[in-house]
């Protein structure tokens, strides 16, 4: 895993809902570990925080340094393109279709999970240290976090949808999810706006608590996350909206 970090430049290309056709995003560079150099040579978002958490059990810095690139190739809307294609190699690896990144779609915020096992691990004097370094990062999370509340909210108060689900294909039954990761999970087999998923509630819940604890161990005022963590936290209202007497699920809607 170690030996699979490399360094990364070039420009991916991205649309959105606001343009009209894709267009080059400016040129980045990322210092980032890979899921395989020989058959995946380009960095994935989610990938990444589950790179971390092993990597920053060896050194601290090479992870703040990875994230860092990470959370550079934010826009100012908050988001980071899931996949970076970024030089020729990564781009001979790549089907076309899948080349084109979405500024509608998210992916799951698994910097939080190396950030909050770092967090828990450093020693008063490395915090110290990085001080600097992590109140930049600390900035950058927020404007992200506050992406994912403002683009990927459900039609409920603290329900959470994942865009990106394809909702007229007749090729599969359960159209893919690649946004959250569990590409092929069963979710409703007619996506629509009125659906919302469990694991990215999760998720928002974990980020909150972590956004919390990074601002507490830097003296930041973050009662309004440390609200929301604890909203999302809340066993009864979870059960109230994905419980479906036997397990916690999806809300799915089966109209075509």
């Amino acid at each position: 895993l170690i030996g699979g970090i490399g360094y990364f430049y070039g420009k991916s290309i991205v649309k959105s809902s606001e343009v009209e056709k894709p267009v080059y995003y400016w040129p980045a560079a990322l210092y980032s570990a890979v899921p395989s150099r020989a058959f995946f040579p380009r960095g994935f978002l989610w990938d990444e925080g589950f790179h971390q958490l092993l990597i920053s059990k060896w050194d601290n810095s090479i992870s703040l340094e990875v994230i860092g690139h990470w959370l550079n190739l934010m826009n100012a809307d908050g988001w980071i393109p899931r996949e970076q294609i970024l030089g020729n190699e990564a781009l001979m690896k790549v089907p076309k279709e899948f080349v084109v990144q979405n500024a509608d779609y998210a992916n799951p915020p698994t910097m939080f999970l190396a950030l909050d096992s770092m967090f828990n691990s450093m020693q008063p004097s490395e915090i110290l240290d990085h001080h600097s370094t992590l109140k930049k990062v600390f900035h950058r999370l927020t404007l992200w976090y506050n992406w994912y509340n403002t683009t990927q909210i459900g039609p409920h108060p603290t329900t959470y949808r994942w865009r990106g689900r394809n909702g007229t294909t007749d090729r599969e039954l359960n159209p893919k999810t690649l946004t959250s990761g569990l590409d092929d999970y069963p979710r409703a087999t007619h996506p629509n706006d009125e659906e919302y998923h469990v694991d990215l509630r999760c998720w928002m819940a974990f980020a909150s608590r972590s956004l919390t604890n990074l601002g507490d161990l830097l003296g930041i005022n973050v009662d309004k996350y440390r609200e929301t963590a604890e909203i999302l936290s809340d066993n009864k209202l979870l059960k109230k909206l994905h419980w479906t007497g036997d397990y916690f699920a999806d809300y799915v809607s089966t109209l075509k």
